[in-house]
């Protein structure tokens, strides 16, 4: 086996383990409410695919392909939905108390 395929086969390996990390937590931590749960879920899907992007970007490259446009202008798009969605789920997940709150002092 070559050099070459050694790396990219270590590489697509440690990118699927760091990937199942960002995993663990969205599954064995159990959140009671459906709007956080559904946040919650959210940001570590969005951090396994930042890390699953990266790895692939890393994986190709190794290879000797040429996908840094493609690559960049992909991990670009999801990083910059990534800080939407977390604005907009801290956003509305403070309303949300916010109107809990109010509701509980009247």
């Amino acid at each position: 086996m070559s050099g070459q395929y050694l790396a990219a086969a270590t590489m697509f390996l440690i990118t699927i383990g760091f990937t199942a990390l960002f995993w663990l937590p969205a599954l064995k931590i159990t959140q009671k409410n459906a709007l956080v749960k559904f946040y919650w879920m959210g940001f570590w899907s969005f951090l396994g695919g930042l890390t699953a992007l990266a790895g692939a970007q890393s994986v190709l490259v190794i290879l000797g392909q040429d996908v840094q446009k493609f690559a960049t202008a992909m991990l670009f798009g999801v990083t910059a939905s990534f800080i939407l969605f977390v604005m907009f789920g801290w956003g509305r997940l403070t309303l949300k108390g916010l109107a809990t709150v109010v509701v509980k002092s009247k």
